[in-house]
């Protein structure tokens, strides 16, 4: 059996594709979109590596899926591109769950939840990242100082140089945002 070469082989979808036949098109969609991409696989994973391996695997998929991506019938190649990272962040939490532990405990002690938390946790940090994708830039940062990092209104209002009462009014109104989306979520599962 003999190989034809990669560019002969990928020489360019029929019809409107997502652009990552072409060298140049796929050059550019993996400047554009890689640091999202890996970002939000590393909130997902932990570590860099992972992430970073996840985001070469979402570009081989979107490669070879090329032609299935139409720009004017579905949603952007940014949302593509982040269905495509949620698939392979399940797998790779999914393998890493069905992995032996070296530990020393009995097997018959471990219980059939605790082989399903990883991946709940993992699917709940995603859906995490996207609740906070959907807030605007201010309510984020506003909510990610005062809630996460466990910090006064006062302190955060100083170094955002904004009153009190915004700093306030914008983390009420983020958790309502991210209220309303975990609530869509639970709906929608």
């Amino acid at each position: 059996m003999t190989h034809r070469p990669l560019r002969q082989v990928r020489s360019g979808c029929p019809g409107p594709c997502a652009g990552l036949c072409r060298p140049d098109g796929f050059a550019a969609v993996h400047r554009e979109y890689r640091p999202r991409l890996v970002a939000r696989a590393r909130a997902v994973l932990g570590d860099p590596e992972s992430a970073e391996d996840a985001v070469q695997e979402v570009f081989l998929r979107a490669w070879s899926a090329c032609g299935s991506f139409d720009p004017d019938a579905g949603p952007t190649l940014l949302a593509w591109l982040a269905t495509i990272t949620r698939n392979v962040v399940v797998d790779l939490v999914r393998a890493r769950s069905a992995r032996p532990q070296l530990s020393r405990t009995d097997p018959e002690d471990t219980d059939s939840t605790a082989a399903d938390a990883p991946i709940d946790a993992a699917l709940q940090r995603m859906l995490l990242v996207d609740a906070l994708a959907g807030i605007s830039d201010e309510h984020r940062v506003v909510l990610l100082r005062t809630v996460l990092r466990d910090r006064s209104y006062r302190d955060v209002a100083a170094e955002l140089q904004l009153p009190v009462g915004t700093v306030r009014s914008r983390a009420f109104y983020a958790l309502r945002g991210l209220r309303r989306y975990l609530d869509r979520a639970d709906l929608a599962a």
